[in-house]
């Protein structure tokens, strides 16, 4: 039967901060490194590497180890192979993350498989849940979100310039291979530590939404990033306590509300 919770309620227990921060964490940092995905045209990195950390975490129950740690190992590496063959190979990215999708989906399948594994572990993975989260999992998305900042900070001009041309950024003298890896690892990051909160197919929508939100609304490069930082914030926020009200995913409620805020920008912007 359909029922309302007070989404309060669920604050007075470790669970609900825990779900609560990471979600805002995770919000936050996905927008912030989504501005940049977005407008370099890679959003279809943030659902390639979440399957990549996915074909991780099946290999971790697999082989016996930490499933999220696996999933790390495997978005990194799965980063800076796509860098590699983009930089040095002249390969379009589109086509690096989709042979690293593809691969990294029949990885999956096979290690579960292999691993017997298909219940509600695995299901915590793909779709989010807040009991999951532990204070670990918010220390390192804190740590998570603190690099991205202290990166965006030391790089800003350098960003602003390989987003509008990276050929006379490059002229210029900035090391524009070293960001776009650093860039590279970064999202890989912060997609698989925002699983456990978001879940690895919907952590995805927090990259592109909030910017795509932000790119209807902003004017300038500092005020799409900022409002789209400003939407991942709302997006984590609001989706969590929709899911606390409903009883319902967190990961599914964080992008309908990501996704309702980006149809309010698109009426605003038009």
């Amino acid at each position: 039967m359909f029922e309302l919770h007070n989404p309060l309620e669920f604050l007075a227990y470790d669970f609900g901060v825990k779900a609560l921060f990471a979600s805002v964490f995770a919000g936050i940092t996905c927008s912030a490194l989504g501005s940049y995905v977005v407008i370099r045209r890679m959003s279809f990195a943030g659902a390639g590497l979440a399957h990549v950390a996915f074909a991780g975490v099946a290999f971790g129950f697999l082989v016996g180890i930490s499933p999220l740690l696996s999933a790390l190992l495997f978005s990194l590496v799965a980063a800076v192979v796509i860098w590699y063959l983009q930089e040095r190979k002249n390969l379009h990215f589109d086509v690096g993350m989709g042979v690293i999708f593809a691969t990294s989906m029949a990885v999956a399948v096979i290690a579960m498989s292999f691993s017997g594994v298909y219940g509600s572990q695995v299901l915590s993975y793909l779709f989010g849940s807040p009991l999951a989260v532990e204070w670990s999992d918010l220390l390192s998305l804190f740590l998570l979100f603190t690099a991205t900042a202290a990166f965006i900070a030391l790089y800003w001009r350098e960003l602003w310039l390989t987003v509008f041309s990276a050929e006379i950024a490059k002229a210029s003298g900035y090391r524009v291979e070293l960001i776009t890896l650093l860039l590279n690892l970064l999202v890989a990051a912060v997609v698989t530590l925002s699983m456990r909160a978001v879940g690895a197919l919907l952590v995805f929508s927090l990259l592109v939404v909030p910017a795509a939100s932000a790119y209807r609304l902003s004017k300038s490069f500092k005020g799409y990033f900022l409002l789209s930082v400003a939407f991942g914030f709302l997006s984590g926020l609001l989706g969590i306590l929709v899911s606390f009200t409903l009883d319902a995913p967190s990961g599914a409620s964080i992008t309908i509300v990501a996704f309702l805020l980006f149809l309010v920008a698109a009426v605003m912007g038009e």
